[in-house]
């Protein structure tokens, strides 16, 4: 996933150049950058008359607002999984 040393790699966001330096490989780097330019984009064509700046910001809820499901539907699985544990345990005992 992560590798020793940063990596420049330059991704197309809404048709501009960045140059994004990170230690993830390039791959990653690249397909952040393509998620980034889709929101972006779905955002402008429903709303054209924004700009840039506020389509970005609306980008970034977006993609927060994903995370943050994500990671209450992990939290959510963890504690099923750890309730099964318990009741498993809970069984095998005499």
């Amino acid at each position: 996933m992560a590798t020793g040393s940063a990596n420049r790699v330059t991704v197309r966001i809404m048709g501009e150049d960045y140059t994004v330096k990170g230690k993830a490989n390039p791959e990653t780097i690249q397909k952040l950058g393509r998620h980034v330019d889709a929101v972006m984009s779905e955002i402008r064509q429903g709303n054209p008359c924004l700009s840039t700046t506020q389509v970005a910001i609306l980008a970034a809820m977006n993609i927060a607002s994903e995370l943050f499901r994500v990671k209450e539907d992990y939290e959510e699985l963890l504690a099923l999984l750890q309730d099964e544990e318990t009741e498993a345990g809970g069984s095998e005992r005499p």
